[in-house]
C-alpha cells in the first residue's frame, strides 16, 4: 500500500514538472528581464539595450513607445515564447505620424513574440502596427499577432507586424488579425508590413486575416491592399490565405491608382515559392484610373521573377476603366515566370474603358513564361484582350514556350479572347519565334491577334485531347510529371494541391 501511494506522488511530481518544462522555451534568452509594464516603459532610458519577456503582459491602451525620432528603440527585443496581450490603441487624432507599441525603429531586432487580442484603431497619418510603426534596418522574426486593426482617412501603411520597413527582414512572421481601412482617401493596407522598401527581405510569412480598403479615393492618391506585405525586394516562401478586397465609391478628380494581390503589391527582385488562396477583389467606380493591378500572387512583378509559385484563389475585377486594367491569376505585370501554375478564376467585367483591359490565367501581362500552366477560367468583359495564359504579352528578347492552358476562355462586349494569349507582338530587328511549343485543349485560337515583323515569327502551339506526355512532348521530363490524381501533366518541382 505504501509502495502505491509513493508511486502515486512520484507520478503526479513528474506530471508538474514535465508541465512546467514544456512551458519553458528551449533556449536561454539574455539581457534585461521584461516582467511589468513599468520595465517595458524603462526601457525608453535604454534604447540600444538587449531585453526579453520573462512572463506574459497586458499593456495599457495607448502605449507608444519610442515616439521621439532622435532616439528610436536600436535594441534586441526577444519574446521568450511569451505573449504581449490584449494591446489597445485608439484615437481620433487626424495627422499622426506614427503609431504601434515600438513607434520607431533603428537597426534593431524582434524575435519569439506574440501578440494576441491587439486593437488598433487610427484616424489619418503615417505609419501604424501593431508592434512598430516604422522600421529602418530593423529584423523582424517569429513573430504573430491577432486581433483587430482598424484606419480612416489619409493612410500612409498599416501592417500588423510593421507599418512602413526601410531595410532589413521579416522572417517566419504570422498575421491573424483582420486590417481595415475605411472612408479612406488613400491608403496602404496588408498583413505582415504595410510596406517594405526594395532591400527588404520577406520570408516564411502567413497572412490569414482578411485585408480591405474602401471609401472615396481622391484625386492623385492610391489604394494598395496585400495580404503579406505592398511592397518588398525578396519575398519568398510566403503564403496569404486571407481574403483582399479594395472597393471605391463616388468620383475623384484627377488619376487615382489601385492594387490588389494575395501575397505582395510590388517586388523588384524575386518571387519564389508563395502561395495564396484568398479571393482577391476589386469593385471600382471611380472613373479616372491612372492604373489598376490585381494578382493573386502579385500586383507587380515587372522587376521580380516570379519561380514555383501557385495561386488557388479567385482573382476578380468589377467597375469602371478607364484607362485600361490588368488581372492575372499568378500576376498583373510580370517579367518572368517560371514553373509556376494558377486554378484560380480570373474574372474582369469593365465598363467606361477608354484603353484595354487585359486579362490572363497566369499573367495580364507577360514577357518570359515557361514551364508553368493554368487550368483556371478567364473571363473577360468590356474592351481588351484575355487568354489562358497571359491576356498581353509582348516579347523581343524573350520567350513563352513549354506551358499550358486547360482552363475556359470567354470573352464579350467588345473583348478578344485567345485560348492561350489573348494580344502578342514582337518586331524588332532581333526577333524571330518567340512563342512555341505551347498546349492547350479547349476550343478556339490558340491567339487571338499577333503583331510580327515577318510571319515565319508568328506564334506556335498545338491543340490537344489531354495533356499527356505523348500529346505534349515537348514537356520535359525535367519539369513535369504525370500526375494520376489530375489525369495531366503537373510540375515536378511545384506540386499541385
Amino acid at each position: 500500500m505504501r509502495k502505491s501511494r509513493i508511486l502515486t506522488v512520484f507520478l503526479a511530481l513528474a506530471v508538474v514538472f514535465t508541465m512546467s518544462f514544456a512551458a519553458v522555451p528551449a533556449y536561454a534568452a539574455s539581457g534585461t528581464a521584461i516582467t511589468s509594464v513599468d520595465d517595458l516603459k524603462a526601457m525608453e532610458n535604454n534604447p540600444g539595450g538587449s531585453y526579453y519577456l520573462a512572463n506574459d503582459i497586458e499593456v495599457p491602451e495607448g502605449l507608444s513607445l519610442f515616439t521621439d525620432s532622435r532616439t528610436p528603440f536600436t535594441g534586441t527585443f526577444d519574446g521568450n515564447g511569451y505573449a504581449i496581450k490584449n494591446y489597445t490603441y485608439s484615437t481620433t487624432t487626424e495627422d499622426l505620424m506614427h503609431a504601434g507599441l515600438f513607434c520607431r525603429t533603428k537597426n534593431a531586432s524582434f524575435k519569439n513574440l506574440t501578440m494576441t487580442n491587439v486593437n488598433i484603431s487610427v484616424k489619418s497619418g503615417g505609419n501604424f502596427a501593431a508592434l512598430a510603426a516604422y522600421g529602418q534596418g530593423t529584423t523582424f522574426e517569429n513573430i504573430t499577432v491577432s486581433g483587430k486593426l482598424s484606419a480612416s482617412g489619409i493612410i500612409n501603411t498599416l501592417g500588423a507586424i510593421v507599418g512602413s520597413l526601410s531595410g532589413g527582414s521579416l522572417t517566419n512572421c504570422t498575421n491573424k488579425a483582420d486590417v481595415t481601412v475605411t472612408g479612406a482617401a488613400d491608403a496602404a493596407a496588408a498583413g505582415v508590413a504595410g510596406a517594405a522598401s526594395a532591400n527588404t527581405t520577406v520570408k516564411n510569412c502567413t497572412n490569414s486575416g482578411a485585408i480591405s480598403i474602401s471609401g472615396p479615393i481622391d484625386g492623385g492618391r492610391s489604394y494598395r491592399a496585400a495580404g503579406v506585405t505592398n511592397a518588398a525586394g525578396k519575398v519568398i516562401s510566403c503564403k496569404n490565405t486571407g481574403a483582399v478586397s479594395v472597393t471605391t465609391s463616388g468620383s475623384a478628380e484627377g488619376a487615382v491608382s489601385l492594387s490588389a494581390a494575395g501575397v505582395v503589391g510590388t517586388s523588384s527582385k524575386q518571387i519564389t515559392s508563395c502561395t495564396n488562396t484568398g479571393k482577391i477583389t476589386m469593385n471600382s467606380t471611380v472613373e479616372v484610373s491612372r492604373s489598376i493591378l490585381m494578382g493573386g500572387v502579385a500586383a507587380n512583378a515587372e522587376n521580380a521573377k516570379i519561380t514555383k509559385s501557385w495561386n488557388k484563389g479567385a482573382v476578380t475585377f468589377n467597375g469602371v476603366a478607364e484607362y485600361g486594367a490588368v488581372v492575372g491569376g499568378l500576376g498583373a505585370i510580370t517579367s518572368n515566370i517560371s514553373q509556376s501554375w494558377n486554378k484560380g478564376a480570373v474574372s474582369a467585367k469593365a465598363s467606361k474603358n477608354e484603353l484595354d483591359v487585359v486579362a490572363g490565367g497566369l499573367a495580364g501581362t507577360a514577357v518570359d513564361m515557361r514551364n508553368s500552366y493554368n487550368t483556371g477560367s478567364v473571363t473577360l468583359s468590356g474592351g481588351g484582350y484575355v487568354g489562358g495564359l497571359a491576356g498581353n504579352a509582348g516579347l523581343f528578347d524573350h520567350r513563352i514556350t513549354n506551358n499550358y492552358s486547360t482552363g475556359t476562355v470567354k470573352a464579350s462586349n467588345g473583348a478578344k479572347k485567345g485560348q492561350l494569349i489573348g494580344i502578342y507582338s514582337a518586331g524588332d530587328d532581333k526577333a524571330s519565334n518567340k512563342i512555341y511549343n505551347n498546349y492547350y485543349t479547349k476550343s478556339g485560337k490558340a491567339y487571338g491577334f499577333g503583331s510580327v515583323a515577318k510571319k515565319s515569327w508568328a506564334a506556335k502551339s498545338q491543340k490537344v485531347a489531354s495533356i499527356k506526355a505523348g500529346n505534349c512532348p515537348k514537356l520535359s521530363s525535367k519539369y513535369w510529371t504525370y500526375s494520376s490524381k489530375y489525369g495531366r501533366m503537373i510540375l515536378k518541382n511545384n506540386k499541385e494541391k
